[in-house]
């Protein structure tokens, strides 16, 4: 990057026979109030695609790891140096929980209301973006930059990326990777280093946001190859410093999501699993699992429908089946596109683009559950519109009657996005609609049922389709963790069932439970037996593990020590409760009261028995206990 380097050869666009615009539909020659108009048009058939989902509610899926449970988010307030030193859901994206954070900072983080919008606004600039960048990658053509803009912005693929809370690294990191590519062609015709170094800046906030941006080094050589830049050692100089932040982001990603701390630099927030599978599957299976990615996320973009929000890995069936296909398809594809090299920069542009932004996702390493997912396609599909557009220009020029007919039927594609996307939206209101599409999808699927199981019990109360739900995820195999037994014994001892409640906790302990809260559950189960003896134990296990309820554990274990007759231990337990807590159930007052009325501490008995009384003016307890006490 040197000040004294030579003026760059004059850039050669691409040639018309890689569709140049010219004439008609596909010209230049509307009015700028009739363009800027179009973009007005176009934001608001963004937000009018979207804004169903504002209200929708977190959802069972991560939301609960990056915002509900992970006090960064929570308690942002002297956080905010910690979020760069730590990783969530096994991804290191500080720009990312520092935006979630800045959201709770201003709107609290109990709703999904704010991050939702927040989400939509991104998406919306990203809009903007990705068709000023179409603009200039297509000769500034307008019909082509809000075409490729209104696709990309409203196609069902979308969906995910943008109403879906934990998503935001999506959006976020693609505001500074389009932002990177603009700048950069901005770069090669300027012929300025200042955009160079821009470039470089966008780009590491962009890993910083979500380290799927690694790719960006390789685009901007698709780039240099669209504005006929020659493969020259200076151009492969200055991508030095981009591909040491590539190796740098990606040995991070790498150590993360096989477990590690990247050398004890970077600790862990909430739940976490490893992530890096390589011998689940053997190479050929992985290969077939990427090719049939790539086919299908071609298939959806031309015809998205019966889109689910997760795809999992099956052996049988009509989708195992296209594995092979998928392949096959993947190999031909690229041949050809590499055919076409110096036959049609279109073709071989759009192809490339695609593919090397999709390929870190295509499952040649097992990440996760799902063989494929839409929030893959945030970045990838522009290479394929891109291709699509100049390709209807190039009809265009060859037979403009027949050009017109292509471009009525493009923008009549894009009312069918649009019809499909609101749709979409409304599968992510909430957990239940969310997991009952999944069930819709793939039946067999037994994460689903235990996720809108555990949903139907915690939050809707539906006991019986609880219970029906997560006996279905034992049956088809469930595994990984003791959840639905778990959910079962809760939903039984709600329902007043205690031994049968009692029958599923021993279940989950015999199975490894990592729950305090399992523990804690069993307890109450052998309290409501009578069996106080049996439940200490288990109260004072589930203080030693993961649990959200230790106040409750520690009420009842006073609770159980009373009942056996240990007033001493229970006083010592419900002291540390309510000095421990700042907000605490009337339930612990009153054991402490009796504990202290047993022991002959009349005086703080009352106390504790008046606090009670305070909350619950007719509780018969505290009533009759004063009462014995002369009060």
């Amino acid at each position: 990057m040197s000040k004294n380097r030579k003026p760059a050869k004059t850039i050669t666009q691409p040639k018309p026979s890689d569709a140049k615009p010219e004439t008609n539909l596909a010209t230049n020659t509307s009015t700028s109030w009739q363009f800027y108009l179009g973009i007005v048009l176009l934001l608001v058939i963004v937000l009018i695609a979207f804004v169903g989902g504002f209200n929708h509610q977190f959802v069972d899926w991560d939301d609960h790891v990056y915002i509900e449970n992970n006090y960064l988010v929570t308690q942002p307030s002297g956080h905010w140096l910690e979020a760069w030193k730590s990783h969530v859901a096994l991804n290191y994206h500080p720009l990312t929980i520092w935006s979630l954070m800045l959201n709770a900072s201003i709107w609290g983080s109990t709703s999904a209301k704010s991050f939702i919008v927040t989400n939509y606004l991104l998406h919306s600039i990203n809009v903007l973006l990705v068709g000023y960048l179409a603009f200039l990658l297509s000769n500034k053509n307008k019909i082509v930059a809000l075409w490729v803009a209104l696709i990309y912005g409203i196609h069902p693929m979308r969906v995910e990326s943008v109403t879906w809370v934990s998503e935001r690294k999506d959006v976020l990191y693609g505001l500074f990777f389009w932002a990177a590519c603009i700048v950069y062609v901005q770069y090669l015709q300027k012929n300025k280093n200042a955009k160079l170094v821009w470039t470089w800046v966008l780009f590491v906030l962009s890993c910083l946001s979500k380290a799927q941006a690694v790719v960006l080094p390789v685009v901007l050589l698709l780039l240099d190859y669209w504005y006929d830049r020659k493969l020259e050692p200076k151009v492969l100089i200055e991508k030095i410093p981009f591909f040491m932040v590539s190796l740098l982001f990606g040995l991070i990603a790498t150590n993360i999501q096989a477990g590690g701390d990247f050398h004890g630099m970077i600790h862990a927030i909430g739940e976490q699993k490893t992530a890096l599978d390589l011998k689940v599957f053997t190479f050929s299976e992985r290969l077939q699992f990427a090719g049939y990615g790539f086919m299908m996320y071609c298939y959806h973009l031309l015809l998205p429908l019966q889109l689910s929000p997760f795809y999992p890995y099956e052996s049988t069936g009509s989708h195992a089946q296209l594995y092979t296909v998928g392949l096959v398809f993947t190999i031909v594809l690229l041949i050809f596109a590499g055919v076409f090299y110096k036959k049609s920069k279109t073709f071989f542009f759009g192809i490339a683009f695609f593919t090397i932004t999709v390929a870190l996702v295509l499952q040649f390493i097992s990440v996760g559950a799902a063989i494929m997912a839409d929030r893959y396609t945030y970045i990838p599909y522009f290479g394929l519109l891109l291709g699509i557009a100049l390709g209807l220009v190039y009809i265009q020029q060859k037979s403009p009657q027949l050009g017109q007919i292509v471009w009525t039927v493009a923008f009549l594609f894009g009312g069918f996005c649009f019809v499909q996307t609101k749709a979409q939206v409304a599968i992510w209101e909430n957990t239940g609609t969310l997991f009952s599409t999944i069930i819709q999808r793939y039946p067999d699927d037994y994460r689903a049922y235990y996720t809108l199981g555990k949903y139907q019990g915690e939050k809707e109360g539906k006991l019986e389709e609880s219970i029906a739900n997560n006996l279905k995820a034992i049956e088809l195999g469930y595994k990984g963790d003791t959840g639905p037994w778990e959910n079962l014994g809760t939903a039984y001892g709600i329902k007043g069932d205690t031994p049968k409640a009692l029958q599923y906790f021993d279940e989950a302990i015999k199975r490894g439970t990592k729950s305090g809260e399992t523990y804690m559950n069993r307890g109450i189960a052998y309290f409501t037996l009578q069996q106080a003896q049996k439940a200490i134990p288990d109260f004072e296990k589930s203080l030693t593990m993961p649990n959200r309820k230790k106040a409750q554990a520690l009420s009842m274990l006073g609770a159980s020590y009373i009942s056996t007759g240990n007033p001493k231990k229970a006083l010592e337990v419900l002291n540390e409760l309510i000095k421990s807590e700042t907000q605490v159930d009337y339930s612990a007052y009153l054991n402490r009261g009796v504990a202290h009325q047993q022991l002959g501490y009349n005086t703080e008995a009352e106390a504790d028995y008046r606090v009670v009384l305070a909350q619950q003016p007719n509780n018969s307890v505290a009533l009759q206990n004063l009462k014995i006490m002369g009060k």
